[in-house]
């Protein structure tokens, strides 16, 4: 039986690597699958880029609801705009609601700078026959280096208490036939997933304290039920670009880093978690303090102290988007 998916992805300022996904996906797109292009309020001249791009390519096969009210169920590629920047996993949120609404039984999430290849949603869609199965991603590996790992499942163990990656095995892990199948998870990927709508009609949308950081892992563990409710297809591959959003704003993604692994712990810590998580924060940012001499730990100094700051006094998602960045 054919599934009714919607297929969400956020851009911002990247008009390159969002038509290279929006060229990958479309193929796939039919009656019942479509693609909703959220932009994340990106600057004029890259959105009317984005936007004359679409018109040109795709012609009648695409509406602007930014100028258009009435969704026509016939285009497959609908585009929406948020008024500002609402940051990553709060962003999703205009396309998640627009597709609760329209009643799509499924949503995936795939960010802007993703490849996919044929069959992608199809396959990855199989595995919701299992009516345990809320939530599911594929192996995702670097676009440019496509035989090494970026992500294949997400183990949180201490990693919440020792400030810790929450993997156990290292970024550009070589791919070999031994790593296939299907494992269970602790989170899917935010950056590729497809979960089920039911599902976020029950637990919610996207955190709103969160504005850039882990907010994929606390959406998971409010979508989690039971052992394999989240599961990765190790069978699956999406190519990711990693995006360069930050590039050159070091401090700021220190500062985001930070302050938002700090929520995770407030949000899905336990009793332990948040102790030793806020305790070995603060031994961080004094050991920064310390090495001042290393450049690479002088950097931190300023914007970990502003992440803990701004943490204490709850100037968490909200304030990031109505501020910007301090940085």
């Amino acid at each position: 039986m054919k599934k009714t998916l919607a297929i969400v992805v956020l851009t911002w300022n990247d008009f390159e690597n969002t038509k290279n996904c929006i060229k990958s996906i479309y193929p796939q797109l039919n009656k019942k699958t479509k693609l909703i292009l959220v932009d994340n309020n990106s600057d004029d001249k890259i959105y009317s880029k984005t936007i004359n791009w679409l018109k040109k390519k795709y012609k009648n096969n695409y509406i602007n609801l930014e100028y258009n009210r009435k969704f026509d169920f016939r285009k497959n590629i609908i585009v929406l705009r948020n008024s500002k920047n609402l940051g990553c996993g709060f962003g999703h949120n205009t396309g998640y609601k627009f597709s609760i609404k329209n009643n799509f039984e499924f949503i995936a999430r795939i960010d802007n700078d993703m490849v996919v290849k044929k069959k992608f949603f199809s396959n990855l869609l199989n595995h919701f026959k299992n009516p345990d199965v809320l939530g599911v991603s594929p192996k995702i590996m670097y676009k440019l280096s496509p035989k090494k790992i970026w992500w294949m499942g997400t183990t949180i163990g201490n990693s919440l208490k020792f400030q810790t990656h929450m993997r156990d095995y290292s970024y550009g892990l070589l791919d070999n036939k031994r790593i296939n199948g299907v494992i269970e998870t602790d989170a899917i990927a935010g950056c590729a997933s497809i979960m089920r709508t039911s599902r976020l009609k029950k637990v919610g949308l996207s955190d709103r304290d969160f504005f850039y950081g882990p907010e994929d892992v606390e959406f998971s563990r409010r979508i989690y039920d039971n052992p394999g409710s989240l599961i990765v297809d190790r069978n699956i591959k999406i190519f990711h670009a990693v995006t360069q959003s930050f590039v050159n704003f070091s401090r700021r993604r220190i500062y985001f880093e930070y302050k938002y692994r700090l929520v995770l712990i407030k949000k899905i810590g336990t009793f332990q978690d948040k102790f030793f998580g806020y305790t070995i924060s603060l031994i961080k940012f004094l050991l920064y303090c310390c090495l001042f001499m290393v450049k690479r730990h002088r950097v931190k100094i300023v914007p970990v102290f502003f992440a803990i700051k701004h943490f204490i006094e709850k100037k968490l998602g909200d304030y990031d988007r109505k501020i910007g960045p301090i940085f």
